[in-house]
């Protein structure tokens, strides 16, 4: 047994498991550090702010941790094991924190709520499940598209409505079922888009008229009804109910509402209500597929006068248009069936496309028309009669034809108008022009600043090379003329003789681009077998390698693909 004068055993040096575990029970029990006092202090404080400034104040705690840790001096062992302990305890606990942190819940509404209207509504909807945070900001969206996808329904049974009328019932319940509730939890404010994509007739219409009513409440900026739908028409367009009558009465107030876009496919609009103030903002409307009568058009145009663009595609029942609109820049007539005759009162018209049967034109003045696109889809109807209707076009930059059949030389000189600033032609070749392809040459002679001139070829099989009795005008140059495109080039021979030619005067040429892609306008579209195709592919490819590459300047990029 030791005696008391004897000295105490030398203690051996404490590891660095030993003290971990044995500085953790000190630290729990004893107040903290004084070097690490105010962070913890910091902490206490902070816990009491906004969830807002976490995020800052974490990483300052983090910061000043490290700090600590790598500019404390040393005194002796179990000091320095002391601090050493404390800052790691200190850091471990900052670091669990800031990971442990929710970031995106702590976000203001009107992020979140912006975030989740680049969802669908069903995905957005889902989210409130996630915490009492989430439970009502997808009710606050402002993008609303209610279609087949974002409602998670599926999209190939579609298809057999014409075999299963039951199915189609069905389908059509479930998707007024889900659109209902949907905007029974929505708080309905300022909403930026709302999309109603799905075949419904006027039996809906009582549910159409409430989702039209919520929009016109919601202040609905972009507003689209598609009943139709364009990829299956020939599945679903089989329904013996009448279209849906579009109501135009919950925009005849126009308080709050700010309505910029107006989308309408497959329904009718009878009439029109008295005031439509609620169109005072209106700066672009389409309709498609809609029954409606010349009077309802004029009407509900004259009470948009900030109306910008116009579109009007498949209205068979227009029969003498009348647009009056100061503000008006676009406007585009589409296959209208019935039409007889459009007359424009649009001064500050930049753009018109016209597209379907020769129709009579009343337009007396266009000092700013710029780009003007025509279309013909019948036989013997020539565009450049079109053109012959319309007045002085002192600012047109942009010319696009669309030729049902050749146009014979003859009749071309006819045309002898010039356009003094037009710069870009471009023309669609429905068939073979043979000899009749001089009338080109001719129709570019109106334009002696032509910048850029693009042909679409007819994309038939392979012709054996012919000689062609051509008759070029003479003393003609593009002096401008820097671009010249070829798509759907077969290697037809008139087509080669048009280059030939454009080559011989065109000076300041300094792109040639073929295109063997097959191309073919719209309402002309037939199935080629792909083996057919290639094959025409090849002939182009040989024709242009070998009789129009070596006439090529060498200061022209020279392109086949």
């Amino acid at each position: 047994m030791d005696s008391p004068s004897s000295p105490a055993a030398a203690t051996p040096p404490a590891t660095g498991d030993d003290c971990f575990t044995m500085k953790k029970w000190q630290f729990k029990l004893r107040k903290p550090s004084p070097a690490i006092r105010p962070a913890r202090r910091w902490r206490v404080v902070q816990s009491t702010e906004p969830q807002r400034c976490m995020r800052d104040r974490d990483a300052a705690i983090m910061s000043a941790a490290h700090r600590l840790h790598a500019h404390e001096p040393l005194r002796d062992t179990a000091s320095r094991c002391t601090g050493s302990l404390n800052k790691t305890m200190c850091t471990q606990d900052v670091e669990q924190t800031v990971q442990s942190c929710d970031w995106i819940s702590i976000l203001p509404d009107d992020i979140l709520v912006k975030i989740l209207s680049l969802l669908t509504v069903s995905d957005a909807a889902m989210t409130d499940c996630l915490s009492t945070r989430w439970r009502h900001l997808w009710k606050n969206v402002d993008c609303l598209i209610l279609d087949l996808y974002s409602l998670r329904m599926p999209e190939s049974e579609i298809c057999y409505y014409h075999q299963k009328p039951c199915l189609r019932k069905a389908q059509v319940k479930k998707f007024v079922r889900k659109t209902n509730g949907f905007l029974r939890n929505h708080h309905g404010n300022r909403i930026k888009e709302f999309t109603v994509r799905f075949p419904l007739t006027s039996v809906n219409a009582s549910d159409l008229d409430h989702w039209i009513g919520f929009a016109a409440s919601a202040s609905t900026e972009k507003l689209c009804l598609d009943l139709y739908d364009m990829n299956r028409s020939s599945c679903l367009d089989i329904s013996p109910n009448e279209p849906y009558n579009f109501i135009l009465s919950p925009f005849s107030d126009g308080r709050g509402c700010r309505l910029s876009e107006l989308t309408l496919s497959n329904c009718t609009v009878r009439t029109t209500p008295a005031n439509l103030s609620g169109f005072a903002c209106l700066h672009f409307l389409e309709l498609s597929r809609v029954e409606i009568a010349d009077a309802t058009v004029s009407n509900i145009i004259s009470n948009c006068c900030a109306l910008k663009s116009l579109i009007l595609a498949f209205c068979d029942q227009l029969i003498h248009l009348t647009v009056t609109c100061s503000q008006l820049l676009n406007l585009d007539v589409d296959f209208c069936d019935g039409l007889i005759s459009v007359c424009i009162h649009a001064d500050n018209l930049e753009a018109f496309m016209y597209k379907g049967h020769k129709i009579n034109i009343e337009y007396k003045y266009a000092p700013f028309l710029d780009t003007l696109r025509v279309h013909f889809i019948k036989k013997n109807q020539c565009p450049l009669d079109f053109i012959s209707a319309l007045p002085k076009l002192p600012k047109l930059e942009t010319l696009i034809l669309q030729f049902s059949g050749p146009v014979q030389v003859s009749r071309a000189l006819r045309h002898t108008f010039r356009f003094a600033n037009l710069k870009m032609i471009v023309f669609f070749l429905v068939k073979s022009w043979k000899e009749c392809i001089c009338s080109l040459a001719y129709l570019l002679k109106a334009a002696p600043s032509l910048e850029y001139f693009r042909v679409h070829g007819f994309s038939k099989l392979k012709e054996q090379p012919s000689e062609l009795n051509m008759t070029w005008p003479e003393d003609l140059t593009f002096a401008r003329l820097h671009i010249i495109v070829v798509k759907g080039f077969s290697g037809e021979p008139e087509l080669m003789e048009l280059l030939y030619f454009l080559l011989r005067r065109a000076p300041a040429l300094k792109s040639l681009q073929l295109e063997t892609r097959a191309y073919e306008p719209f309402l002309f579209r037939k199935e080629k077998h792909k083996s057919e195709d290639e094959e025409r592919c090849r002939y182009a490819t040989e024709m242009a390698s070998t009789h129009l590459a070596p006439k090529v300047p060498s200061t022209v990029a020279f392109s086949i693909t």
